[in-house]
């Protein structure tokens, strides 16, 4: 409950970061740094297959609508804490899976996909609803979302593409 407070798929960013913060752990100056990223993948894992994973309370719905466009890190955690504070909240995004760079740039290895899916699939337990294979500024316009819409959250992230076009600018997409 605690890490995910602030980290919505600890498991996958554990497994991913180049944890900065070891070389500034003060606890280093007695043995060792504190292994933070490898404390939340463990944590993060444990939950994930313990069968009964940790389920956040969602707050009562607002009636407000937010579209998220991109389902990388940044979709996914706005997405996370939008529905947790009641929002009714569709992630947009142009692959035809979840999870931005973290799915499509960070090899199987590394990051394994399985953990990535189950982490995603606990936010869409929340209530997030996602549809993939739709392209903003091709598929779907970026006025229809504002339109239909209390907010728009853009994260498209790492991505970038000629074909989408916002206000007549090449935008990553």
């Amino acid at each position: 409950a605690l890490i995910k407070e602030k980290i919505p798929i600890p498991a996958s960013i554990g497994l991913i970061c180049p944890h900065p913060c070891e070389d500034e752990c003060r606890r280093q100056l007695v043995e060792e740094p504190v292994s933070i990223a490898a404390l939340k993948y463990f944590v993060g894992d444990w939950d994930l297959a313990c069968g009964d994973p940790y389920v956040p309370e969602v707050k009562p719905a607002t009636g407000k609508r937010v579209a998220v466009i991109g389902s990388g890190p940044a979709g996914l955690t706005a997405a996370y804490y939008l529905v947790l504070n009641g929002h009714q909240v569709t992630v947009y995004d142009a692959m035809p899976e979840p999870g931005g760079m973290l799915r499509y740039g960070i090899p199987q290895y590394r990051l394994p996909k399985e953990i990535l899916d189950k982490e995603i699939d606990l936010i869409a337990q929340l209530g997030v609803e996602f549809v993939y294979s739709i392209r903003v500024g091709t598929d779907i316009s970026l006025e229809y979302l504002r339109e239909n819409n209390d907010a728009v959250f853009i994260a498209i992230g790492a991505w970038r593409s000629s074909r989408m076009r916002v206000q007549g600018e090449d935008t990553p997409g």
